[in-house]
């Protein structure tokens, strides 16, 4: 856990812009001290705070905008849109690998509104970025669906540089940085030429100018962070006393994921077992930080596995190891593909490894060149097939944010099923009798 007094150090470098996505409003709303404490700091020395909103009733945005978070980037309907811009806070559109919800919000943009809002990816896998672009990406999706060249563009640059207080950026002109592009045409928005600072660094979508490699010191820590308790088949059994269980629904292409009760499958001894018709697999969550022996359990619908597992290290915020399996077998392999490559991403299949993607530093990042990372990810893609994963959005990046207890309505930690509009871990039996509404 990270206390106001752990940040207050950090303000102190130039490139930090801000307090991040305020995610915890219990803390906010019940006024606890340390969650205060973090937004008066970064308050009284003229920093940005960054919202995180997902699923805030009216009311209780506005709690939220009364301790000065005016931001926020977890919109997934007009409705949501319309309601942040009435009450003035910044509306940051997203369109990333998992959550694209830029095509539900572009609608509400008008040339009354638009320079209070800014595109944002949040999560965006490398090989989307070398084959669609980042911002850049956004810009042209919204200039497809109607929105103005030069209105797209303003939101890309000069609003996102006020929002952020970035007072050297946004504009051409005396007294700003020169950091600017030039397009063959407003419309298609193909990057002719980049520049930074004033030097020619793009052109022609070949790199002309790289900054000298800098030794980067990679500490053992954060090369040896991948470290949990020998895993046993005991460490995935389910045991149901009935048929009913709280599942993990998936929404396509969205973080936000269903809470659904349905009956499921169960063997001989009463444990939960993968079922290919209704599409219930099991996904469990294991603590890689302290070696406190914590397994989450759930089941998760919607991933599409007809045999094998996955599981990744990127695991959003905590970032522990999550599974996602129809067999127990591969499920261990999976665990221990990770621990050998101390973290990363690992695709299985019948006891064997089809692909992996090694991230040793911190579990989350890479040693190689970024091209021999999207040719991993290739290579993983590939092998996701061959497991019957669906097709229709990132099975990985969609796993990361299952393990994220902030955005509705439920997901699992390593304590176990997290009810988000509950604020409270929940069961993985249920009773058929419960009335989600």
């Amino acid at each position: 856990i990270l206390r106001s007094e752990d940040l207050i150090s950090f303000y102190q470098n130039p490139r930090v812009l801000g307090l991040a996505e305020v995610m915890n409003f219990p803390a906010v709303s019940h006024t606890d001290e340390d969650m205060l404490q973090k937004i008066y700091d970064a308050n009284r020395l003229g920093k940005s705070i960054d919202g995180h909103a997902a699923g805030l009733s009216e009311q209780q945005l506005d709690v939220y905008l009364s301790a000065g978070i005016k931001t926020d980037h977890e919109c997934t309907t007009a409705e949501e849109a319309k309601e942040r811009l009435r009450k003035g806070m910044y509306l940051m559109i997203r369109e990333g690998t998992v959550a694209k919800d830029l095509i539900n919000l572009i609608p509400v943009i008008n040339e009354k509104n638009s320079r209070r809002c800014l595109f944002v990816t949040d999560d965006r896998h490398l090989d989307d970025i070398v084959s669609e672009g980042s911002i850049d990406h956004n810009v042209r999706l919204s200039i497809e669906t109607g929105v103005p060249p030069i209105t797209a563009i303003q939101m890309a640059t000069i609003n996102a540089a006020e929002c952020f207080g970035l007072k050297e950026h946004g504009a051409i002109a005396p007294g700003y940085k020169a950091d600017f592009l030039l397009l063959d045409d407003l419309d298609s928005v193909i990057l002719h030429s980049v520049f930074k600072d004033g030097k020619l660094m793009v052109q022609n979508n070949r790199l002309l100018n790289y900054p000298a490699d800098e030794k980067q010191v990679i500490t053992d820590g954060l090369k040896h962070s991948v470290q949990f308790h020998e895993i046993t088949g005991d460490d995935f059994a389910i045991p149901f006393k009935n048929e009913f269980a709280n599942i993990i629904e998936i929404t396509p292409n969205s973080l936000i994921t269903k809470h659904s009760i349905e009956p499921v499958t169960l063997n001989h001894d009463g444990l939960f077992q993968f079922s290919e018709h209704v599409d219930h697999l099991k996904l469990a969550v294991i603590e890689r930080h302290h070696m406190t022996k914590q397994v989450g359990l759930g089941i998760v619908k919607g991933l599409g596995l007809k045999s094998g597992a996955i599981a990744t290290t990127v695991a959003h915020d905590s970032h522990n190891l999550i599974i996602a399996g129809t067999n127990d077998q591969d499920m261990l392999l999976a665990a221990k593909e990770i621990k050998k490559m101390q973290g990363g991403l690992t695709v299985i299949q019948n006891g064997e490894i089809l692909a992996s993607l090694p991230l040793p530093i911190a579990g989350l990042m890479s040693e190689c060149n970024y091209m021999d990372v999207v040719h991993s990810l290739k290579h993983i893609d590939e092998a996701l097939l061959k497991l019957g994963a669906n097709r229709h959005f990132n099975p990985f990046l969609t796993l990361a944010f299952l393990a994220l207890p902030v955005i509705p309505e439920i997901k699992l930690t390593v304590q176990g099923l997290f009810s988000v509009s509950e604020f409270r871990h929940i069961p993985i039996e249920a009773s058929k009798s419960v009335d989600l509404n």
